[in-house]
């Protein structure tokens, strides 16, 4: 019987996954879990050892040091895609605390304020459309 690695950590599982693991059953990778108080959560099921040779719980140890990690082993694979995925994060960050413009048509000219405009902003601009 061949030994499973589980994880709910969907970047690891990502990792795993592009590192070769194989799901246990490719027909159904993960178990979805609700718990009575409503908490729910995702679990992937992979084979523990990759057709490589390399162990799932290495990679979950690796990648539990995060940027220590990466600093450590900058030219590995591994640190490369938790790169990838700590810089998501961070440009997910910038995203949500970014203004939108918000863009309209008036008298035949395209324009844009920031969804953040101060009143005061809002009718110094008013003066040209």
């Amino acid at each position: 019987m061949k030994a499973i690695f589980s994880t709910r950590d969907l970047k690891l599982a990502s990792i795993l996954e592009t590192l070769g693991f194989e799901f246990e059953n490719p027909e159904r990778p993960a178990t979805r879990i609700k718990r009575e108080s409503g908490e729910e959560s995702t679990v992937f099921h992979f084979l523990a050892d990759s057709p490589t040779g390399r162990r799932a719980d290495d990679i979950m140890r690796c990648f539990a040091k995060g940027e220590a990690y990466i600093t450590e082993h900058p030219e590995e694979p591994l640190s490369y895609m938790m790169a990838v995925l700590l810089n998501r994060d961070e440009n997910v960050r910038v995203v949500k605390q970014t203004p939108r413009q918000i863009v309209f048509e008036r008298n035949g000219k395209i324009i844009s304020i920031s969804e953040n405009a101060t009143a005061e902003d809002k009718a110094r601009f008013a003066k040209f459309i």
